[in-house]
């Protein structure tokens, strides 16, 4: 795709928030819930009081230069590797749902069989080239084992880069095991990026004692972590968006901050997942344009720090497949896509601000990710495709349909949905034809999923990791099939 450009953002406007930014961090601070965290901070030379951290802008500066401006996320199948950082522009699915929201809005719990059938639904798309993490949690599984539950159906239906999630120093370690048995020892994880660490902080400023572990050992582990703070404007943060924008920042920067004094290089994300909020009602909105315009700044301020970036996604607040899931998903979507957010987690699935999870939101995503890369993929003009000598071929009143050149290029030169509706409703309502096209793509992409092929040792070695945690025979053959 070609890059746009951010000229339609002030510089002025950017300076001005970083100035906001880094005053935050140098006189309110971050309170941090972990004292060996803050003892350690401040044996390195940062101010405290009591829980609370500075951090002054030569700090700040010293761990910008240290992480990468971008780095290659690593899969157990090369091919699915995906750079992070630069003009690189990636999709990854929903993210943190416990409930599965069917097409008409019905509600219920997640199971295991949900969260492994997404992972085979992104397995299967070409436009996802990262899978894991908590796609639906399970509630049919202990709560604690859940995190590796997790993770082995992801490693084991799936051959493409991991997102990891949050946990304690114990269920962080066990993620990055489990995850070192897969690609072949402790050695090659810490080597290169394999698995991905979302870590929000408490807004505002704070973060918790969750959150400084698993900067901890993924920091120790060489492994990337996005600093992802959720800030509504008006709730959590402040009403205008662009003093959020600048709360969240020195909050995202904290965790990069920590990360680098703890191990200088590993690899970071520049995430603000900044919301809007109803405050008719209290709840946040991550459909409105609020939502959309903060991730437009993300990315601008992550290049401006020399970060990779995160936010965006196909964000919404519907609480059904309707046109609202539609319209509001399209805007956040496209404006991330655009503005070329490194990485855009909830770009398939998502409905009811966040609260759960579809099957059929998941599909209709997928075609707006192919129909937002086909526009930004843009014109190619020159001779060969401004076909003058055809034009004049064809002549006044012609028929350009049965020439050569369209016969040649019908199937590959023209965008057709697959779920969309068009043409003949065979006696359905568009409704109900528009729910058959998900419902057929779906299917088809659950019945031709095939297991990734991993060494039978690498395997059996993985059961019996679970299997030394406590976690059921039956469990694990749930998901072995």
């Amino acid at each position: 795709m070609t890059a746009p450009t951010a000229s339609d953002i002030d510089k002025h406007k950017l300076e001005k928030i970083r100035a906001v930014t880094e005053r935050i961090l140098d006189e309110i601070g971050i309170r941090l819930h972990n004292g060996g965290i803050v003892e350690m901070l401040s044996k390195k030379g940062f101010r405290t009081e009591g829980d609370i951290v500075f951090f002054s802008s030569t700090q700040l500066q010293e761990a910008l230069d240290a992480a990468p401006t971008e780095f290659t996320l690593h899969a157990p199948n090369p091919e699915w590797n995906m750079v992070i950082g630069g003009d690189h522009a990636e999709f990854a699915p929903a993210y943190g749902a416990s409930s599965i929201i069917d097409a008409q809005g019905n509600t219920r719990d997640a199971v295991l069989e949900d969260h492994f059938n997404f992972v085979k639904l992104v397995h299967q798309s070409p436009h996802l080239k990262v899978n894991g993490g908590i796609l639906a949690q399970p509630n049919d599984v202990p709560a604690k084992q859940s995190h590796l539950i997790m993770h082995y159906a992801a490693l084991t239906g799936s051959d493409k880069c991991m997102t990891g999630m949050p946990g304690s120093i114990e269920q962080m370690t066990e993620l990055m095991e489990l995850t070192a048995i897969r690609i072949g020892g402790r050695k090659l994880l810490m080597a290169k990026p394999h698995i991905l660490t979302m870590v929000s902080p408490i807004s505002p400023l704070q973060i918790d004692d969750m959150g400084l572990h698993s900067i901890k050992v993924a920091a120790e582990y060489n492994q990337p972590i996005i600093a992802s703070p959720g800030v509504a404007a008006g709730t959590t943060g402040p009403i205008d968006l662009a003093s959020n924008l600048a709360m969240a920042s020195a909050e995202s920067l904290a965790v990069i901050i920590i990360a680098q004094t703890i191990n200088p290089g590993t690899p970071v994300l520049f995430g603000l997942q900044c919301y809007g909020a109803d405050m008719k009602i209290g709840n946040i909105s991550i459909g409105s344009p609020a939502y959309a315009l903060q991730a437009k700044y993300t990315t601008a301020l992550a290049r401006m720090y020399g970060l990779p970036s995160r936010c965006g996604g196909s964000t919404n607040d519907a609480k059904a497949l309707d046109a609202q899931s539609g319209y509001e998903s399209m805007l956040s979507l496209f404006t991330s896509s655009q503005n070329r957010a490194n990485l855009m987690v909830h770009s398939a699935g998502i409905l009811d601000s966040f609260a759960g999870i579809s099957f059929e939101k998941f599909i209709m995503d997928i075609e707006m990710m192919e129909m937002t890369r086909s526009y930004l993929d843009d014109l190619q003009v020159d001779e060969e495709t401004l076909h003058f000598d055809l034009i004049k071929e064809i002549g006044h009143g012609g028929l350009f349909l049965t020439s050569a050149d369209t016969m040649k290029k019908c199937r590959t030169h023209t965008w057709n949905p697959k779920v969309a509706v068009r043409g003949s409703l065979k006696g359905m309502t568009p409704s109900e034809k528009f729910l058959k096209n998900i419902e057929i793509q779906k299917q088809k992409m659950l019945t031709t999923w095939k297991k990734p092929e991993t060494d039978p040792e690498i395997g059996q070695q993985m059961a019996q990791y679970l299997r030394d945690k406590g976690i059921s025979e039956a469990i694990i053959q749930r998901i072995e099939g």
